[in-house]
């Protein structure tokens, strides 16, 4: 049971649903879906970033999606897009990683 939680709160299922999330609050202009996707984020940026020794900056990737989420509520639409981009590209970069080392 426990590794069913960790594979959805650290897996390829809440990677998919935080971006579905912060693409649709970016989309709609509404603040508070961005900010549910840099709380679901935090999981798993966490785990890949080596946690408890941290290995790499991937943990602070929520931070991105939150500054996005406050760029937004007080309408910088622009900031919160330009905030956004690095997130979408490290989930790019995992996607790509993980497509390379399977073949």
């Amino acid at each position: 049971m426990l590794d069913f939680l960790l594979s959805l709160l650290a897996g390829w299922p809440a990677i998919l649903v935080t971006v579905v999330l912060a693409v649709y609050g970016l989309l709609k202009n509404n603040y508070r879906y961005l900010l549910g996707a840099a709380i679901l984020a935090v999981p798993f940026s966490w785990f890949l970033s080596g946690f408890p020794l941290v290995r790499s900056p991937i943990f602070l990737m929520p931070v991105l999606i939150f500054g996005a989420a406050w760029s937004m509520r007080y309408g910088r639409e622009m900031l919160a897009w330009t905030l956004a981009i690095p997130f979408f590209l490290v989930v790019i970069l995992l996607l790509f990683a993980l497509g390379a080392g399977a073949s």
